[in-house]
């Protein structure tokens, strides 16, 4: 087995259903790849769905079911089922170019430095989006609100190239070293997940490929296309970064009362002009509006580093592998 797709999920199965069958629809051969399909506790339909999918296909589909809420902990156990020597990570709201997996499995082969590797990720808009939207994204080749990326030049591997979840592929190998960090865990971010992983994987020197062929199609809701839904990605930001900042270093009260007046000196200003500005659309009010979500994401992860045993624990964690 060459690749193994893990497509975590929680109570999205209509949006699984296209991406699974999307999925089974790649030129790579049919023996080479398998499809494996995380379970993180839903209470919808989505056992269901999957094994209507397992049935019907001539693809070889898996279900896992993972009890432990947690993105980091869906895809590890998708790691654990897998029996890829390529583990390709992706959502459960995107469906993908049908040569998706073999341009991975070109460029794994044509570079066997390259440890790990992300491709383009285009949007797909479930509705019109806002002209206010389209001005707010512009000409970005990176736009991580809805994980979007265009980056320019041919395959190639660096130090400083980037993927997002929705389309990241690694060896097996490199994993089992690193593995995800803690991320989204029900609707709460508490770490750094694949941007902490990608840091592990430069700082011990690996090389990340950009893989032009590789694209896959975010599905983006119109329940997305909102300034809300912006400042709650500035919210999970923030505490990405705090986690960052934070992981293993001492967490006294005193530390973190400084760090705390810190937090309300760099973003007091923010908050006050979000404020004013929270009914305009242009981009200078958009990004107040950010900017003021991010510093009270940070506030209040500092709150849950004093308060929250699971916050702790992933600040105190080494070891993230499956």
């Amino acid at each position: 087995m060459d690749i193994s797709v893990i497509i975590p999920t929680l109570n999205r199965s209509g949006s699984l259903r296209k991406a699974v069958s999307s999925a089974c629809k790649q030129t790579f051969e049919t023996e080479r790849y398998e499809i494996v399909v995380v379970d993180n506790g839903s209470t919808d339909h989505t056992a269901e769905v999957t094994r209507q999918i397992v049935r019907s296909s001539n693809k070889s589909v898996r279900y896992v079911y993972e009890a432990r809420l947690g993105l980091h902990n869906a895809r590890n156990a998708g790691v654990r089922a897998a029996r890829g020597d390529i583990l390709v990570f992706t959502d459960d709201d995107a469906t993908f170019h049908r040569k998706w997996l073999r341009a991975y499995a070109d460029a794994f082969r044509k570079y066997p430095d390259m440890v790990a590797a992300g491709g383009p990720v285009r949007a797909i808009w479930e509705a019109p989006p806002p002209v206010w939207l389209l001005n707010y994204i512009g000409d970005r080749k990176r736009f991580g609100v809805f994980s979007l990326m265009e980056p320019d030049g041919e395959c190639g591997i660096g130090s400083d190239n980037v993927f997002f979840g929705v389309n990241m592929a690694i060896r097996r190998s490199v994993f089992q070293k690193t593995g995800f960090h803690p991320e989204l865990v029900g609707n709460r971010t508490i770490g750094d997940g694949e941007s902490g992983l990608g840091n592990d994987i430069r700082k011990s020197g690996g090389l990340i490929g950009h893989v032009p062929e590789a694209i896959v199609y975010h599905h983006i809701s119109s329940s997305r296309m909102s300034v809300a839904y912006i400042r709650k990605w500035a919210w999970h930001l923030g505490a990405t970064e705090m986690y960052g900042s934070w992981r293993h270093r001492r967490r006294g009260v005193i530390a973190i009362a400084k760090e705390a007046i810190r937090v309300i000196g760099d973003y007091w200003r923010n908050w006050l002009r979000a404020y004013l500005v929270r009914q305009r659309r242009d981009r200078r009010a958009i990004d107040l509006q950010f900017q003021a979500s991010l510093g009270w994401s940070k506030l209040v992860y500092l709150w849950w580093m004093l308060t929250d045993p699971l916050v702790q624990q992933a600040l105190d964690m080494w070891d993230f592998r499956p």
